[in-house]
């Protein structure tokens, strides 16, 4: 039977009889490394694979609210490198600013009095704009 290279690892593999353009050897690794790949050309071509892993993601992360926070605290390890990569990332950056979480944050002023249009911005009825005209006055001064 015919040798192949793993487009992952490299190593020889047979590829099976049923596959006949099989590029990965079956290791787990490299089936991993395939799916990745499959995922990122899909996600490339695809809108609506892509919206829908979107829409996934952010289920997950609405329903698992404290995921990353307790990470940190149980790898601090992981903690600590990451925030050197954000440092060099910070470098490379010709923004100016070194701030990416908090970059548009509240500077915590109350905004002024006035009239203002409060436009939905993640609209889930396709063609339709929600909007609303509101009035702002300040109640009481904290």
């Amino acid at each position: 039977m015919e040798k192949r290279w793993c487009s992952s690892c490299g190593a020889a593999f047979e590829p099976r009889a049923q596959t006949p353009r099989q590029a990965f050897c079956p290791k787990a690794a490299c089936q991993l490394a395939r799916k990745r790949l499959w995922q990122q050309a899909k996600r490339s071509t695809d809108d609506d694979y892509r919206k829908n892993q979107a829409a996934a993601q952010e289920l997950w992360r609405r329903n698992h609210p404290d995921y990353w926070r307790k990470y940190r605290e149980e790898h601090p390890d992981y903690a600590a490198s990451n925030r050197e990569q954000q440092k060099s990332r910070n470098a490379r950056r010709n923004t100016g600013s070194t701030v990416i979480a908090n970059d548009d944050a509240s500077d915590g002023s109350m905004p002024p009095e006035g009239i203002f249009r409060l436009v939905l911005l993640a609209s889930f009825h396709k063609g339709s704009v929600r909007q609303w005209t509101v009035r702002l006055t300040q109640v009481s001064k904290v």
